[in-house]
């Protein structure tokens, strides 16, 4: 069996069908085994004009909600020159330090920047469960037409099990960040 785990160079779906994982979200945890596997091969969104120097925040994507009992792990290149920032909710959102968030910017398209390339789109994961809506800010120096992200990436359909039915694979963040009695 492959090893399967986020952030790989290699973007391969992190559970496949038979598997069992634990899903912690914002609102819930569980365990759920996979039942199939399916690529998102690739959907550009563009999120509109922005103004000059000027934070645009919580854009959500709808269309990158779900169905009932799926999940998706997505990966995106920022196609203009701009900032995006994920901005799942404040209390479990990951592209942060108690000091400040981080943002990707503008994906590299010249030569020599393969290190880069790589870096950029493996810290770009993220995961969707159902209808969680994800939330991006943009930021740009200059006003901008188009605010553009490419998203591609796997869809799993699941099955809820009961807690301690089987033991979990592993665990999945879908929109969360370990706390509390969760790290003691």
């Amino acid at each position: 069996m492959a090893e399967l785990y986020i952030y790989k160079t290699d973007f391969e779906p992190v559970f496949l069908p038979g598997e069992i994982a634990r899903f912690i979200t914002e609102s819930e945890r569980f365990d759920a085994e996979c039942i199939a596997v399916g690529a998102l091969p690739e959907y550009q969104k563009d999120f509109g004009a922005l103004t000059a120097a000027t934070w645009d925040t919580d854009n959500e994507d709808t269309n990158l909600e779900l169905s009932d009992h799926e999940v998706s792990q997505l990966r995106m290149r920022v196609v203009d020159d701009m900032q995006l920032r994920f901005n799942n909710l404040s209390s479990t959102r990951q592209w942060r330090t108690a000091q400040t968030s981080f943002v990707l910017k503008q994906f590299p398209t010249n030569e020599g920047e393969d290190f880069l390339k790589q870096f950029l789109f493996k810290a770009s994961e993220f995961f969707v469960y159902h209808n969680d809506t994800p939330r991006f800010d943009f930021y740009s120096d200059v006003a901008l037409a188009t605010s553009r992200v490419i998203f591609s990436g796997w869809r799993f359909r699941i099955r809820k099990i009961k807690p301690g039915q089987m033991r979990p694979a592993k665990v999945i963040w879908v929109s969360g960040w370990p706390s509390g009695d969760q790290i003691a």
